[in-house]
């Protein structure tokens, strides 16, 4: 659970105001932009690989920094609109996060191998199924 990001009522339901909602709408839409515009500087192979590890990179360093500075606070808005922006921006950012705060050691240590080798299994098996097969004429 994200510390301060929804409050729980008294049947143990999470409640989410619609400030919360709407500052993660943002903020994932300003990530979202922020990343586009970084990834389309150049129009290089070399420049877009780069460009992917440093969003990650920096997702990841947003995402801690908003940790560490709201821990202990009381703004689930802001945390709203920081987790918002940085999913946007990257989504290595929360599986770092997750990873990070998940409570089982192993749990973590399986999560953080199983979801990119999954991830790139599952790429290529879509990429497979909706590959147009084959012709004469197309080869």
């Amino acid at each position: 659970m994200i510390e301060g990001l929804h409050s729980m009522d008294g049947r143990g339901l999470r409640r989410r105001s619609l400030g919360q909602y709407v500052a993660v709408i943002v903020g994932g839409a300003v990530g979202a932009a922020l990343r586009y515009e970084v990834w389309t500087w150049r129009a290089t192979p070399r420049w877009q690989l780069l460009s992917t590890f440093g969003v990650n990179v920096f997702g990841c360093l947003l995402v801690g920094a908003a940790l560490g500075y709201l821990s202990g606070r009381r703004a689930p808005v802001t945390r709203a609109g920081l987790f918002g922006l940085a999913c946007g921006l990257t989504t290595f950012g929360l599986y770092a996060f997750q990873a990070v705060t998940h409570r089982g050691a192993w749990n973590s240590v399986i999560y953080l191998v199983a979801t990119p080798v999954f991830a790139l299994i599952a790429m290529a098996v879509g990429a497979a199924i909706t590959r147009p097969a084959r012709t004469s004429q197309t080869l």
